[in-house]
């Protein structure tokens, strides 16, 4: 009987530590292939830290040269599963902040041909007071959704 209490007695010690282990180890080997809790998910480029609103990461990737029109590939999560390349321009008015899109036409990202092409986006994403603000004078050149289908035809064309 001695015997078999002492087994019990290891057998309930060692399972804490055995499952604390299997733990460390699954905690571990997430973090190798990216995807346990302590992985950084921060955006990887402008576009996705525009689309994901963090104007200070856009600032900091337009200062390391970043240029905001090239086109950037995003996680889904950023946009949309439908929406995986995009312009950091782009990728702004998904964030839906009138400020990203000023800050970046502070820093004189939005040139003059942008202006037409992003309030059309803006238009189909149905982001008023960006409309309002890259084209005061209205949108009747935009063709509803033409914009928005051409974003998404460029993530098809992977």
């Amino acid at each position: 009987m001695n015997t078999r209490l002492s087994k019990a007695c290891a057998i309930s010690l060692a399972t804490p530590l055995a499952v604390a282990v299997a733990w460390l180890m699954f905690v571990m080997g997430g973090d190798m292939v990216g995807a346990g809790p302590f992985v950084d998910r921060g955006p990887k480029n402008s576009a996705e830290a525009a689309g994901l609103a963090r104007a200070a990461d856009v600032l900091r990737f337009l200062r390391m040269g970043e240029d905001p029109h090239r086109v950037y590939p995003v996680r889904p999560e950023v946009i949309s599963s439908a929406v995986l390349r995009v312009t950091t321009l782009e990728a702004a008015m998904w964030s839906r902040q009138l400020e990203l899109v000023q800050l970046l036409d502070d820093q004189h990202s939005i040139t003059r041909e942008d202006r037409a092409t992003l309030a059309c986006l803006a238009a189909d994403l149905k982001v008023d007071d960006v409309v309002e603000y890259l084209a005061p004078e209205g949108t009747g050149y935009c063709t509803p959704g033409q914009t928005l289908e051409r974003v998404i035809a460029r993530s098809r064309g992977l």
